[in-house]
């Protein structure tokens, strides 16, 4: 969390405060130069040229802030008009304009004759010189903001400042009714480009949400906020059972956030594998950070998320999102080495959402789980292989079992994995797990040599078809390729 935040309404408040100073100025200035000013200049025409070109730029420039503001308000969101019109490009640009309209007004009140003249005109010069030097910088500033990639950045920013203002006990309610705002409008966007088919206005509306939710997982683990029983956020048709427990364990916010992003991959079709696995990328990242920071309940509505999403493409029988899912998700549970309870609970997820979906009909669904426990089993023998063999035990082990019992392509995936497992093993000195496998599974030297040789007969990296993950599973490294090509040699 960032420690040092701006109130925006008390930055509003100074600027009205130095609008308020300017015009009082210039109506005592005016007020004075008419009593003890000459008269005469309002028939003068030095000035006549500058300000119709003064004017008409004022013109255009008020003409595109009224075209463009609508315009984006009317494509993404009205919430823009509020955030536009503040704006700091827009503010200065008008203030710069007002002020040299003044400058223009205030000539004609200066006589000719006193010092002063010479530097008020000085001073005049500058600023039309600043108008006509600044007209194309501020009309390019202005077309910017009908890209996505400008205003979603500082939706997030306005947010992110709200929930900090928020945690820190700062005009609790409104900052509070403000971010859950902004977090709706962020969600209406990614629909609004989910309907068009604006996959980078999506993905930048998840990335904002996303970013909301890992702030505020990074900030439930500070001291408790009274915040969080005030006026709790619910998505419609949540169960008042399930209202009741998220209000009583202070988890409705990030409960919200997530109802949201899968409430914008409900509506994802079989085109948009792209945004699922972005989703399912930056979920693996905050489930992480909630498993470091010790918020096991954060996590464990992470692993909810997952599973809706699993069980969405399994209805739906979409076999890449499934791969897909079963990839981050086996991401998700290496992530959770520190905390066997989420791992063997993840695990025991994945494998009864591939055996499901082998039920109606994927039945490379299963398999690409039996894979990815193999991928998953040699991740976490890296990093902890007691571990690693404890997750073959309870559940990779059997998932196995059960398949090279099987008939047909089961058969031969269990085989695959139990031996790419085995060697791969072999090769990156994990003992404890080799042996595991081989005592297990593999004593039959007979059956295991033939298994070896139909992998080394296939032995290519690169998958048959371009997919999502490229690499083929049932590939041995060049140093666990020697090791089984010298036991096939015996």
């Amino acid at each position: 969390m960032v420690n040092h935040r701006i109130d925006p309404s008390s930055s509003r408040s100074t600027s009205l405060s130095l609008v308020a100073v300017c015009l009082l100025g210039a109506l005592l200035a005016g007020g004075g130069l008419s009593l003890f000013g000459s008269m005469g200049g309002f028939e003068r025409s030095e000035f006549a040229v500058p300000s119709r070109m003064v004017n008409q730029i004022t013109a255009v420039v008020v003409t595109s802030i009224a075209l463009i503001i609508p315009l984006t308000a009317n494509l993404y969101s009205p919430k823009l008009v509020k955030l536009y019109v503040a704006h700091p490009i827009i503010v200065s640009g008008l203030s710069v304009l007002l002020f040299t309209h003044l400058l223009l007004l205030g000539a004609v009140f200066v006589p000719r004759g006193l010092p002063v003249f010479r530097a008020y005109t000085a001073v005049m010069a500058f600023f039309l010189f600043l108008v006509l030097a600044g007209t194309l910088p501020f009309l390019y500033g202005l077309s910017q903001f009908l890209r996505p990639s400008f205003f979603m950045p500082m939706l997030t920013r306005k947010a992110i400042r709200c929930l900090g203002q928020v945690l820190r006990g700062r005009k609790v309610e409104a900052n509070s009714r403000d971010l859950f705002e902004f977090t709706d409008v962020a969600a209406n966007i990614a629909l609004t480009g989910m309907a068009r088919g604006d996959r980078q206005l999506v993905l930048l509306s998840i990335q904002s949400i996303h970013s909301i939710l890992t702030e505020l997982v990074g900030g439930g683990c500070l001291e408790p906020s009274p915040w969080r029983p005030l006026r709790p956020h619910f998505v419609p048709g949540l169960a008042r059972e399930g209202q009741a427990f998220l209000v009583k364990e202070c988890l409705w916010p990030e409960a919200y956030l997530l109802a949201q992003l899968l409430k914008v991959m409900e509506v994802a079709n079989k085109r948009q594998h792209e945004l699922m696995a972005e989703l399912a990328s930056q979920l693996v990242e905050s489930a992480e950070l909630a498993s470091v920071l010790g918020r096991d309940q954060v996590v464990e509505l992470h692993i909810m998320a997952f599973n809706s999403l699993l069980r969405e493409s399994i209805e739906e029988k979409d076999l890449r999102r499934f791969q897909n899912l079963s990839y981050h998700y086996r991401l998700l549970i290496e992530a959770f080495l520190e905390q066997p309870d989420h791992m063997y609970r993840a695990a025991e997820h994945l494998i009864a959402y591939g055996r499901l979906a082998e039920e109606v009909g994927m039945s490379f669904g299963l398999k690409t789980v039996v894979f990815d426990m193999g991928e998953l089993v040699l991740s976490l023998a890296q990093r902890r292989e007691e571990g690693a063999v404890e997750l073959v035990q309870l559940w990779a082990g059997p998932l196995w079992q059960e398949a090279i019992l099987s008939e047909g392509g089961m058969r031969m995936v269990g085989w695959r994995t139990l031996v790419k497992v085995y060697w791969e093993a072999k090769a990156r000195g994990l003992e404890s797990l080799g042996e595991a496998l081989y005592w297990r599974y593999l004593s039959d030297e007979t059956v295991h040599r033939e298994h070896v040789e139909l992998i080394l007969d296939e032995d290519r990296e690169l998958h048959a078809e371009f997919n999502d993950r490229l690499m083929r599973f049932a590939h041995l490294s060049p140093e666990a390729t020697a090791l089984a090509l010298a036991f096939t040699e015996e």
